[in-house]
């Protein structure tokens, strides 16, 4: 293990921190190939000139150039996760620093520790690690006289050993491994078991609820009432032994209130739904599921805004990723514990769809964030009885963490993975294209999700079929989920792009208003199918063609119709 003195501009820090990830311009990018997994890091704000907490790496460096901090170029990055975050009336101050041996090497000449910290990532003797270690550890809980004696604790420590309990702080056991568990023969039993229930579920759209699950923890389960938005995440839980907890949304959720919680006017904190389950999943061996039930009773975007916002800042812990705490202000001793309690490994929130004159649309904060699977009564007669319980086969937590949750943040990849990676990222730039102009143009994050969808479900191949054994192209269900939900609106723009979005799923054309007229006129002839096996993305094309045909009947182009 290294130590590292790695300096942040102080403007930088918190997102950092929010974000668990430490970033680079060019000055120290040529040590941060160095960093290596379990290293510690020291965070040192210049300007301020403090040390403001220690870290631990947790994976390699990698490239990214979407911004973390506005007006400010750091594209190379790597994962972090928090070992004390001090405080700010307790920072270590730059006279904690001067005893440390690595400014040996810069002598005492003026401007001798400005050349050490301007080099924006420096390796520490292990020696100065200890110490900085027991800086921060005593100014994190430390009384005022300790924290006065913690810069003469630096001297001490460079003629005596550091007591064991000091110079090794606890730290989390590394990532677990599940050894033995085969994902792609759990996936195929999971099919088998839902099937056993009488439910009628086609085995993609089982194997896309799971791997959207595992790409990115939000859900939306779409379709005509009594066509089992709610059963399926019940089923999938029971069969991989894990919990759900259903909470049905009121009209009335205008804040975070019941979903996060509040405080009484006695002062007392009353934890919400979400906040009860997930401190329930933070210490569970299996999965577990939170759904939404009739979610677009409410606004998403008010009842759900803090919960939104903490998952896309999620951060490699052991066992998958974890956000910030979901709680913000700051809570009596009495109900501190509710305090840290974040959105844990293994963590999914689901979302039940009802379209009907009672409900809210979505808004683009919510729908970019999250995968929208719609499901359908595709045969009415089909009514064959369960033929047994499905038996509970345990999943483990670490089974539901996605690869990465950048595509920059992914380790080696396989020749395959890298042409897969390719194709999703090619399609999703080909969609923009025809969305943009309408205002509903693609982003990093969608980007990205599309082609992490792809990269899992190439795990799960065989799972991605229908009940007759035909595959299911993966990136043919990443496009439907979600990119197609945005089509949402009756101005001319948004009735061109359904129309250019329809050619361009038929056979990698935009269409106008004509072909598309052609190509509904088709789509209906053949009996209005869920799919057309005869073009490129045969799910998503079908499904255009009905957008399409309500652009062209009643002027509106919906995919929410």
């Amino acid at each position: 293990m290294t130590y590292w003195l790695w300096t942040i501009p102080p403007d930088a820090y918190s997102a950092f921190v929010q974000t668990g990830t430490f970033a680079l311009g060019k000055r120290g990018k040529a040590r941060l190939a160095e960093v290596q997994r379990g290293d510690r890091v020291f965070a040192y704000l210049s300007g301020r000139q403090v040390v403001a907490g220690e870290f631990e790496v947790m994976g390699q460096p990698f490239e990214d150039a979407t911004a973390l901090v506005p007006d400010r170029h750091l594209p190379h990055r790597i994962r972090v996760r928090p070992i004390a975050v001090l405080p700010q009336e307790v920072w270590v101050p730059r006279e904690g620093l001067d005893g440390l041996r690595a400014l040996d090497a810069y002598g005492e000449s003026p401007g001798a520790f400005g050349r050490f910290v301007g080099q924006g990532l420096h390796a520490l003797p292990p020696i100065d690690g200890k110490v900085l270690s027991f800086l921060v550890q005593a100014r994190l809980g430390a009384d005022p006289e300790v924290l006065m004696s913690a810069v003469d604790a630096v001297r001490r420590a460079q003629s005596a050993p550091l007591p064991e309990a000091v110079s090794q702080p606890v730290v989390a056991e590394p990532e677990a491994e599940y050894v033995g568990w085969d994902r792609a023969q759990a996936t195929g039993r999971l099919v088998d078991a839902v099937a056993a229930t009488g439910f009628r579920f086609e085995p993609w759209e089982v194997a896309a609820f799971v791997t959207a699950i595992r790409t990115k923890p939000f859900v939306l389960l779409a379709g005509v009432t009594g066509v089992g938005k709610t059963q399926l995440p019940l089923l999938v839980a029971r069969a991989t032994g894990g919990d759900v907890d259903v909470l049905p949304v009121r009209p009335d959720w205008t804040d975070s209130a019941e979903v996060v919680g509040y405080t009484d006017l006695k002062g007392r904190f009353r934890p919400g739904g979400l906040l009860r389950s997930a401190r329930a999943a933070e210490d569970a061996e299996a999965g577990r599921m939170v759904v939404l039930d009739e979610m677009n009773l409410g606004r998403p975007e008010h009842y759900l805004a803090e919960v939104l916002s903490r998952m896309e800042q999620r951060a490699p812990v052991p066992g998958g990723y974890a956000s910030p705490p979901l709680l913000t202000e700051r809570l009596s001793d009495a109900d501190a514990d509710w305090q840290s309690t974040r959105l844990p490994p293994g963590l999914a929130l689901v979302g039940t769809v009802n379209v009907d004159e009672s409900a809210h649309a979505f808004s683009r904060k919510v729908l970019d964030r999250a995968f929208v699977l719609e499901l359908a009564a595709r045969d009415l007669g089909d009514w064959a009885p369960a033929s047994e319980e499905p038996s509970a086969e345990p999943w483990p937590v670490a089974a539901w963490a996605p690869r990465a949750v950048r595509l920059g943040e992914l380790p080696d990849l396989s020749a395959a993975e890298r042409q897969s990676i390719d194709r999703s990222v090619r399609a999703v730039t080909e969609v923009d294209d025809v969305l943009a102009p309408a205002g509903l143009g693609v982003g990093y994050r969608a980007r990205d999700e599309v082609a992490l969808f792809v990269l899992h479900a190439l795990e799960t191949p065989d799972a991605f079929r229908d009940r007759a054994g035909r595959p299911v192209d993966a990136l043919d269900v990443a496009v439907l989920a979600k990119l197609v939900p945005r089509l949402d609106g009756a101005r001319a723009v948004v009735r061109t792009a359904a129309y250019g979005l329809l050619g361009w799923a038929v056979d990698g054309r935009p269409a106008d208003a004509r072909r598309a007229t052609d190509l509904v006129d088709a789509w209906q002839t053949a009996g209005r199918p869920v799919s057309l096996p005869d073009a490129q993305f045969p799910l998503t094309a079908a499904r255009l063609a009905q957008v399409a045909e309500g652009a062209l009947e009643d002027a509106v182009a919906t995919f929410w119709a």
